[in-house]
């Protein structure tokens, strides 16, 4: 009796014991970090295409404020929009490799064709009015909740892309 008593009264836990709550642990970690990547993952798309309507936007109101065209090109992976200054003072309606350089930005999730291909170029004229009618998106494995933007001539909007369409939000 005595040998039991003494394994009773000194406690503590088992080598087996710590390995397994070990092993628990890390399993619960790596469930977490990859629920965690997928929600960063969607945070970045959701980020590139509020920065692009962002820089879009903000074209199309300098294109109305100042009554000069603005070009807009985009790649897959980058995107550039110039103010129309060349020849001074208003420009002359085409792209120079003079024209002031607005926006100039990578992205890391690629741009892919919606329903107008990529690349993709096109202007906002001195009225704000855009030269292309569709919409274009951000390639991703994930579903965020704004990853195309439609270009609609007089309007831009952010959505989301479900069943090959860009549902404005």
């Amino acid at each position: 009796m005595r040998a039991k008593d003494d394994k009773a009264a000194r406690g503590g836990f088992t080598l087996v014991e710590i390995l397994m709550v070990i092993a628990i642990l890390g399993i619960l970690g790596v469930i977490a970090f990859s629920k965690f990547g997928g929600i960063n993952e969607k945070y970045k798309v959701e980020a590139e295409t509020k920065q692009l309507y962002a820089d879009l936007m903000d074209s199309r109101g300098r294109a109305m404020q100042r009554s000069r065209v603005y070009f807009v090109q985009i790649n897959a992976n980058d995107y550039k929009t110039y103010e129309d200054t060349s020849p001074a003072p208003d420009g002359d309606g085409s792209l120079q490799n003079t024209d002031t350089l607005i926006a100039n930005a990578k992205v890391s999730h690629a741009v892919v064709s919606g329903d107008i291909a990529v690349p993709l170029s096109f202007t906002f004229n001195r009225n704000g009015i855009a030269s292309v009618t569709g919409f274009i998106r951000f390639s991703s494995t994930t579903q965020p909740d704004y990853d195309c933007i439609s270009i609609l001539p007089t309007r831009t909007k952010m959505g989301q892309y479900i069943g090959g369409v860009c549902v404005e939000k």
